[in-house]
């Protein structure tokens, strides 16, 4: 089964559109919990923010980048997982284990509807399904990483540049010290 996480209602057959990649693609996960996470996009297109990786089992983990990190972006929010059972011609040119695309639109089979995501993530949480890495429990060194991470984004986006767009807002918000610290 192939998955397609959305916070469009009621479509009937997925279409691609213009992605990251440059190419029109549907993305898909033959993961689920992988397909949850991309219902909300927190800052707009072309810029993405999703901070999640896996377990060395293959559990899809998600870590708090700031406190309450996933309340703030899914607690309340509405969300649609779309299953397709059959996808041609399908793709992995992200390298994400579960992560496929295709260029062709595809009939969706089945819906159904998270009226709260986090929600939901928290019940995969208890079924084992996804870690939750929390802010607080984060290492030093994860905290370095981290703020490694949002000066890397900054300077790549050439965002200071750019203050007032969604992106740089939502860092200055989220990481101020690392945004007034980086160049």
């Amino acid at each position: 089964m192939y998955y397609h996480g959305s916070s469009v209602k009621g479509l009937k057959t997925l279409l691609p559109y213009l992605s990251d990649h440059k190419q029109p693609y549907i993305y898909f996960a033959t993961n689920p919990v992988v397909a949850v996470f991309y219902m909300i996009h927190i800052v707009e297109r072309p810029y993405n923010w999703f901070t999640y990786g896996f377990s060395e089992s293959g559990i899809p983990t998600y870590t708090e980048y700031y406190p309450n990190a996933m309340a703030d972006v899914y607690s309340g929010k509405t969300g649609y997982l779309y299953e397709c059972s059959k996808v041609d011609n399908i793709q992995n040119p992200t390298n994400i284990n579960c992560a496929y695309v295709c260029e062709t639109p595809m009939l969706i089979d089945k819906c159904t509807v998270f009226k709260n995501i986090y929600e939901n993530f928290l019940e995969y949480e208890k079924q084992g399904k996804l870690i939750i890495q929390r802010y607080e429990t984060l290492s030093l060194k994860k905290l370095s990483f981290i703020n490694k991470v949002v000066q890397s984004e900054i300077t790549d986006n050439n965002l200071k540049s750019n203050p007032n767009v969604d992106y740089s807002l939502f860092l200055k918000k989220h990481f101020p010290e690392t945004w007034n610290n980086t160049k």
